[in-house]
């Protein structure tokens, strides 16, 4: 059943790599923009992208986001043409997407989070989960691209066997980024790219774990926690493009220099607001826990309070039986796009370990069920959500709608 659905998506990214082929490359050599998410999934999906495209000369813009909601999408399709690839995101959001696609443009989304609204006829949409394979635990968003990028290579003749075994190494990092190596093993599509990565000696197995010749032999959580830094802490620096250029070899030390500073900002960060949190506590009812730090994390993205709320799970300074939400503002002003119209609050939320075993055992929905709908309810937009973890954008002002939303579905369900 597992080969057979395999199968089913790789055929899926043959028809998916052989269109983009005829339109970016053999017809007329279209620029094409690819939009990514910023944390290591979504770096390493665009890394697996850009050394494909690179090798093919086809022209690529790299536009990493934090989120997908309309002001962005509407800028984004606004000013490109050609084609537009949203990389490790999109696939929650095919309604939005569809929304603001030109008749001129091709987008291709190639995402492993579970789809929302079937697009249009105008968007193809990419994605494992529409063959039974879990983008939860077997399938990247990396994984998907470098697949992608696999068969792109295929139909433009250019099957090479060093970028197959870069590829499948990107699509092994985005994994650990995502939580998806679990006691040193991988499923699916994970596992089929880990075997060609430790076959083509792109990934070592050491006695302390997986460590990765290419980065000086560096472990692989490591490296995930470098693109981390670049790309979340390190958003509005512009550093999401820099953990590319890292996985590519372009930029070595530089990174690494950079990732140092990053992490002692976050740490800073992190301390000061933990230490509030030991005195007074967090804000709580029955089942959800919260904390707003509003502008308090500037200058760092705001993939920071996701990271933040695990700071504090694996400090304990949480309730582990109840969902634990955390609110962020996002800056008006986007690297790579410009001014955004309205004030918006990020939202991201974490499972604790008992209230985890309690979902999986079937007693509590999961973050995929509840964020979604009482993000809707209040009128804001979710995309990328996982059974754990999962993050999604209001309006500011709205957070305590939010909350009571969150605490109707809860009652719902």
């Amino acid at each position: 059943m597992e080969k057979d659905r395999l199968k089913a998506f790789r055929e899926d990214s043959r028809r998916a790599a052989a269109l983009f082929f005829k339109v970016a490359v053999g017809r007329s050599r279209v620029p094409t923009t690819v939009v990514h998410h910023n944390d290591a999934d979504g770096i390493a999906a665009a890394a697996a992208l850009a050394c494909v495209f690179r090798k093919l000369a086809i022209g690529c813009r790299l536009l990493p986001i934090e989120k997908v909601h309309a002001p962005v999408v509407e800028a984004i399709h606004a000013a490109e043409k050609g084609c537009i690839l949203y990389a490790d995101l999109g696939g929650q959001s095919c309604h939005l997407i569809d929304r603001y696609t030109r008749d001129d443009q091709l987008v291709i989304i190639l995402d492993h989070h579970l789809p929302g609204a079937a697009p249009s006829d105008q968007i193809v949409h990419l994605n494992p989960e529409h063959e039974g394979i879990s983008g939860d635990n077997d399938a990247s968003g990396a994984a998907v691209c470098a697949l992608f990028a696999d068969e792109l290579l295929k139909a433009a003749s250019s099957g090479a066997r060093d970028s197959k075994a870069l590829l499948a190494l990107m699509g092994v990092i985005g994994a650990v980024g995502d939580g998806q190596m679990s006691s040193g093993t991988m499923t699916g599509l994970n596992r089929l790219l880990l075997n060609t990565a430790l076959e083509q000696g792109e990934v070592s197995l050491c006695p302390g774990g997986y460590t990765i010749p290419r980065y000086s032999n560096r472990p692989l959580e490591e490296i995930v926690d470098l693109l981390n830094l670049l790309g979340s802490v390190g958003f509005y620096s512009g550093h999401a493009t820099t953990g590319v250029d890292y996985l590519l070899g372009i930029e070595g030390q530089g990174a690494l220099r950079i990732a140092e500073r990053l992490g002692a900002l976050k740490s800073s960060c992190f301390e000061r607001e933990a230490e509030v949190i030991r005195h007074k506590g967090l804000s709580g009812s029955t089942h959800i826990q919260w904390i707003d730090v509003k502008g308090r994390f500037v200058p760092m993205g705001v993939k920071a309070i996701g990271l933040f709320l695990e700071f504090l799970t694996e400090r304990e300074q949480v309730a582990l039986d109840k969902y634990i939400i955390g609110f962020q503002h996002l800056p008006a002003e986007m690297p790579g796009i410009g001014f955004i119209q309205g004030k918006l609050t990020k939202i991201s939320a974490r499972v604790p370990r008992q209230l985890r075993a309690r979902i999986v055992e079937g007693q509590f929905p999961d973050l995929m069920t509840l964020i979604p709908r009482a993000t809707e309810r209040v009128g804001g937009a979710a995309d990328g959500c996982h059974r754990f973890a999962a993050a999604s954008l209001i309006e500011q002002g709205r957070e305590g709608a939010f909350l009571q939303a969150l605490e109707d579905v809860l009652s719902e369900k």
